[in-house]
This record gives C-alpha cells, structure tokens and sequence, in this order.
C-alpha cells in the first residue's frame, strides 16, 4: 500500500470512531439527563460531529493535493537535470559559467575537453584565457561589450577556432547571455560548433556560383554560336547568290564554290563540336580500339596543319624522339581529334609568321606490350591570361581579348580534347603566358600489336647501305635506331659539302650507297643544289629521297630537275620509306606499295546500290558518282535495298552504300539481313554506311553490323574516293 493509501484509511477510521462516539453520547445522555437536557446536548453535540468530519475531509483533500504537487515538482527537477546532463554531454554545446567583474569561471560543463579541445583548468581563473590558448580568430570575452549587455539580454556572434585537439580550424557560434544568479551578476558563455553548418553553406554557396558561372557561361555559348553560325552561313547564301548571278563566268563559279566549301566545312566543324560536347556531357562517348598506322594519322595531321600554316606564313616543325611504334592500338579518329585541335588551335592563336612545334616523344612504357607517347604542342602566340588558365578545359568558355576577338571558335575544342584524352587514361596539361605563347602536353598509353620487322623486303631490294644528310644530327641518329633490325648500314653526314666528300670516297672505294636521303634545308648548301652536285658523282643509279616537314608541292619540278626522285615527310618512319621505296622499285606493279589512304582511285564503271531515305541527298549523291563515271541503283529504304540486292544477279553491283536511318528498316537490320541471304555475294560485297550518324559508337555498330566501312555526312568525295579504292580494283 502507499503512502497516501494509508494516510486515507487513518482518516477513515478517525471519522468512523467519530461517528461511534456521537452514537454512543447519544444512549449515555438517556440514561442520565432529562429530556430536556438530552434533547439539547445533542442539538449541540451533533453539529459539532458535522464540523469534524468536514474538518477531517478537508485535511485529506489538503494533504492529497499537496502530495500530488510535491510529486510534479520532484518530476520536473528530475527532467531538468536529465536535460541538462543530456546537454552538458553533447559533442557540439557546452557551458561556461564567469563572474564580470574577476573573469573568474565558477561552473564549466564537463564537455569542454571535446568540444573546443581544452582541459577546464587552463581557463578556471581568468576565463579570457580562451582567446589566447584557442588562438581565436576575434576575442572571445570582449570586455567592452561585457560592461554594456543589459540583465536579461544575450549577444551572439561567430568566430574561428583552432581545435587543441585535433589542430583542425572549426567554426563556433558563441552566445554571451547576462543573467542574475543569487543576486549577483553572473554572465554563460554557450559555445556551439557549427563547422559541419559551415560547410554544407560552403558547398551550397559554392555550387551556386559554380549555376551562376556555368549559366553565364553557356549565355556567352549561345551568343557566340549564333555569332560563329551566322558567319559561314552569311557567305554560303551569299556565293550561292552569286554563283547564279555568274553562272557564266567559270573563274568566278570556281572560286565561289571553293569559298562555300570552306563555310560550309568550318560550319561542320561547328556543329560537331557541339554535338561531341552533347555526348560527352550525357557519359555516352565510347572508345572504338584498334589498329592504326602513326605515320599515315600523322600524314594526315600534317596535310591539314601544313596549309593552314602556309596561309599564315608561319614556320612549322615536327620532332619525333626515341623509338616510337609504326602501328599502335587506340581510336585513331579520336587521337587526331585530340592533335588536330590542338595544332588547330595553335596556328589560329599565333600571329602571322610565327612558330608553331609538334614534339613526339616515346616514354618509359608500363610493360612491354605497350608504348606511352607525350605529344606536345608549342607556339609563340598570344598566349593565355592566368585567370583564364584556370578554365582553359571548361565547356562554352572563351577568354575575352581584343588580339583574337575576330577568331572563330566555340570553346568546346579543349573541354572535348580534355574528355577524350582522361577517357583513354591519359592526361593533358598546359602553360601559358600572355604575350609569349601556349605549350599543351599529353601523354597517353597505347597497346603495340606484335610484329616481326621485315628484312626481307630489303634483302630482295638490294638495298644494304644508306646515307642520310640532314642537319639536325638527332634525326639522323633517330633514323638510324628506326632501321635497326633490317639488315640495312646507315651512315650520316649534317651537311652537304661533307656528302660530296663521303660520296666521293664511297665511289673510289667501290663501295656505293644504295639510296640517299637528303633533308631540303640545310646552311652552306641546300638540298637542291646538293642533289645537283651528288648526281655528278654516283649518276642516275642511285635513289634520292628528299626528307621535308614542309610542303614540297612547290618545289616539286624544280626538286625533280635537281636529281630528286621522290619524297619522304618527316617524321620518318619505315613503313613509309619502304612504301616510297617499293614505288620506285617496282614501278610495274609486280610488288610494292600495298593499297592505302591518301591514295586517288577511280570509280569509272562501277556500279552502286544506293539505300536512301532522302530524295535530295540521294539525287546529291547520283551526280556526285556519274561525275566520276560511275552507276547506281537507289533504294528508299533499307527493305527495298534487300529485295533489290537479293533479285540481282552476280556482278549487277561492285558496292552498297547504305544510309542508316530509313523507314519500314533501317540500314543496320538491311545489312544484317543481305549478310544472311543466300546471294553469292551476300558475305563479300562492300556495304559502307553513308550516314549522318557521325560518331564513334555509330562508326562501331556499322561494323557490329556487318558493314565495312563508314563515311559521314556530308560526303567528301576524295573521302569517298579513299575508303571505296580499299575494297575496289585500283586503276
């Protein structure tokens, strides 16, 4: 039983017993007083029996009431300590209790060691110690404010800590609050850490501006593309406007239609930049690995760099250094994307007669499976703001200054370069200073198939002795390391004078040079007038190879006329000296250079089926192959194309160009199906996808496909010309 159970059954009996006694008064008084008497004592004994019983009732109800009070109170404090220890044990609050006058501290919670990273007796004597022992970013107990907050008010404010503990910078928020305690004034410091606060605000703050630049950013994108898309637009209307105004005037028609057709390739330019930065963003761009040659991409890098080098009167070399592999595994079209944009960049952002550097350069490979090649890019141009650099790789930036304002561009090149590069594992760095010039470095990683260098070609060619006169000393020995291995003996001289003598010496000694390789421009004597005076001495027997970075299209008749028979672009490599080679060896065709790019082919009288969706880009396309003599059939989607094929006899087509997004069946399934028919013809006629689907993925599911090859919209007929001559007789 509890308390106040017993409590109430005692003032239950005390009022029973009270009511037995007046009962028991009442037959007592009967027997000993009149009846007048009884009759009064108990009028008055009665009420008096009311009186204690009320009494009783109300002391209980008293006594219960004020149970029940004691009880709340007791729950409350009990609430109150266990908040208060719940708090004084947090790991981001804690408690200073300070008198204003002595700035002695007369309470701390016993959190302070975890929180703030301090022992309570550091500052028990004089509280402003924090600022000093914490080395606070501001004062911590600021006496001038101390000596103004009202009673009753509070001041907050934040400050930077460095934590004892951990030596970490953390962020606080500190409330002084004034309060009176025992009468006295008394002031609590309550220190809350808000670092975790602090930077989530960071990032918050942070990815707003990073919205704000990247809105901006993409502002000045469109402001641009619609500046830079107008601008080859404005002259492919225009010199069509003109065209039809002097359709009879061939000069003029001619150099119309030169002028459309670089607007309309920049615009191309234009439009596939966006469309890869499209992709790239969207994580769908793919690798397409496999074989490639390093010395036809870098023919190709060069033929393009070339001409627009010469139209600047800028200068141009092209260095390759250590043992570099003639065929690689990698994305060919990705890797001269990455070059050629690079190189691009360097000549648009080079003035006139400066000097751009293409440096090659082989690394300490991985294993030795594998080689890693540096590519650096170098010029002497305008150069580059650091604050720019900082945002050279983002997407839609281009840096606002008055010497390349007029040059064209989107600001994709470099996000989309950066992309590819770190896509295939590799990196890209850049140097710049305003006014002095940009130099880009990438390094890259690549699979070296495994091939036995061919001594036989040279064995069957006689060729067993060379000699190369060059004046830079480090391509000579180059070439040298590059012709180990083939059986062949590589002198050098590094000037022409010194190859009169060591020729002179060769034919006393009846010991000749089989072929020469003479660079063109060299001090003392160049190598024109060196050719001349070596013809006198070895005759018409000996092959001369002039070596050039240049371009030798303008000199050629001169060169020939000098003694030179053929030429051979730096950077040397062996599979182009023994193409070049084999071309003048062989010039009847029993062996020599195998089919390959950059090579002219005649499509007179074949015949093509044509699957195309489009009337206008079928009828574009039919003249484009009667103009070069040849026929075709077209088809209006990828299911007529497989009935017209299956219908045909063997021979009725040489190829199938096929389109890729048809109706009723696209160009994929059409192939797979004419793949599969019993056609004689069915698994070895050429199928090249002509589409407008131009990237790399779409490149592979032609293949996966079962097509052969792939050429983008729109057609470039010397393009087209290439890639059909590969699987086409060669005239």
């Amino acid at each position: 039983m509890t308390g106040i159970g017993i409590v109430f059954a005692l003032l239950t009996l005390l009022a029973g017993v009270s009511c037995a006694f007046l009962i028991h008064g009442q037959i007592l008084a009967r027997d000993v007083f009149y009846r007048k008497d009884v009759d009064m004592f108990f009028a008055e004994l009665v009420p008096c029996g009311i009186l204690m019983f009320v009494g009783v009732g109300a002391a209980f109800c008293f006594f219960l009431s004020g149970s029940r009070l004691a009880v709340k109170k007791e729950g409350e404090n009990q609430c109150r300590e266990y908040l208060f220890e719940m708090i004084t044990r947090s790991p981001k609050h804690t408690f200073i209790l300070f008198s204003p006058e002595t700035y002695q501290v007369e309470y701390i919670s016993p959190n302070l060691e975890q929180v703030v990273g301090i022992k309570p007796k550091l500052i028990q004597k004089d509280v402003r110690r924090m600022t000093r022992v914490l080395i606070s970013s501001q004062s911590m107990v600021p006496e001038d404010l101390l000596s103004t907050l009202p009673l009753g008010q509070y001041h907050e404010m934040e400050c930077q800590i460095l934590h004892k503990s951990s030596g970490e910078r953390r962020w606080y928020k500190e409330v002084l609050c004034h309060i009176a305690l025992e009468e006295r004034n008394r002031f609590v410091m309550i220190l809350t850490d808000i670092t975790q606060e602090h930077e989530i605000n960071d990032s918050l703050e942070n990815a707003l501006y990073t919205a704000g630049v990247a809105n901006m950013a993409k502002s000045n994108f469109l402001s641009n593309m619609s500046h830079d898309i107008r601008t080859p637009m404005n002259a492919i209307v225009g010199y069509t406007t003109l065209l039809a105004r002097d359709a009879d005037q061939p000069q003029k028609v001619l150099e119309y239609t030169r002028k459309i057709g670089a607007s309309s390739e920049h615009l191309l330019n234009l439009i596939n930049n966006v469309l890869d930065m499209s992709k790239i963003e969207s994580g769908k761009t793919t690798l397409n690995i496999t074989e490639f040659h390093v010395p036809q991409l870098l023919e190709r890098i060069n033929t393009i760099i070339l001409s627009q080098i010469k139209a600047r009167n800028q200068s141009y070399e092209m260095r390759l250094t250590g043992d570099i592999p003639e065929v690689l595994m990698g994305d060919e079209v990705r890797i001269n994307q990455v070059l050629l944009n690079l190189l691009s960049n360097a000549v648009k952002y080079t003035p006139e007669g400066g000097r751009i550097e293409f440096h090659i350069q082989s690394l300490p490979a991985v294993s030795p499976d594998s080689a890693r090649l540096q590519f650096t890019v170098q010029d002497n141009g305008y150069g580059m703001s650091e604050e720019f650099l900082k945002e050279v790789f983002s997407p839609f930036v281009r840096e606002s200054n008055s010497n390349i304002s007029k040059i064209q561009g989107t600001g994709l090149g470099l996000s989309i370069s950066k992309n590819i590069v770190e896509l295939m594992g590799g990196t890209i760095e850049v140097q710049s200073r305003q006014g002095e010039g940009s130099r880009f470095v990438v390094q890259m990683e690549f699979g070296v198939p495994k091939k036995e260098r061919d001594r036989d070609f040279w064995r069957h060619s006689s060729i067993s002795r060379i000699l190369i006169v060059d004046d830079e000393e480090d391509i000579c020995q180059m070439i040298q390391s590059t012709m180990e291995g083939t059986g062949v003996s590589v002198e050098y001289v590094t000037a022409g004078p010194d190859a009169i003598d060591i020729l002179q010496k060769s034919v006393d000694n009846k010991e000749s040079f089989h072929v020469i390789l003479l660079d063109w421009k060299m001090p003392e004597m160049d190598g024109l007038e060196t050719a001349r005076r070596i013809r006198e001495k070895v005759g018409k027997d000996v092959p001369i190879l002039m070596l050039t970075s240049h371009e030798w299209g303008e000199i050629e008749e001169e060169a020939r006329e000098a003694g030179m028979d053929e030429f051979l672009t730096k950077p040397f490599f062996l599979s182009s000296f023994q193409n070049v080679m084999g071309k003048l060896l062989w010039k009847d065709g029993t062996e020599g250079e195998p089919a390959g790019e950059g090579q002219q082919y005649s499509l007179e009288g074949l015949n093509f089926l044509v699957a195309e969706d489009n009337e206008l880009n079928a009828e574009i396309l039919q003249e484009l192959l009667e103009m070069e003599g040849a026929k075709c059939r077209l088809a209006v989607n990828g299911q007529e194309a497989v009935e017209m094929f299956e219908e045909s006899q063997p021979g009725d087509f040489d190829m199938i160009l096929m389109d890729v997004q048809m109706p009723l069946m696209d160009g994929y399934e059409a192939t797979r199906q004419i793949r599969a028919c019993t056609h004689p013809r069915a698994k070895d006629i050429p199928i090249v996808a002509m589409t407008a689907n131009a990237f790399v993925e779409d490149v592979k599911n032609a293949l996966d496909a079962g097509m052969n090859a792939h050429i983008a919209k729109p057609v470039d007929m010397k393009v087209l010309r290439e890639t059909l001559g590969r699987y086409l007789k060669k005239t």
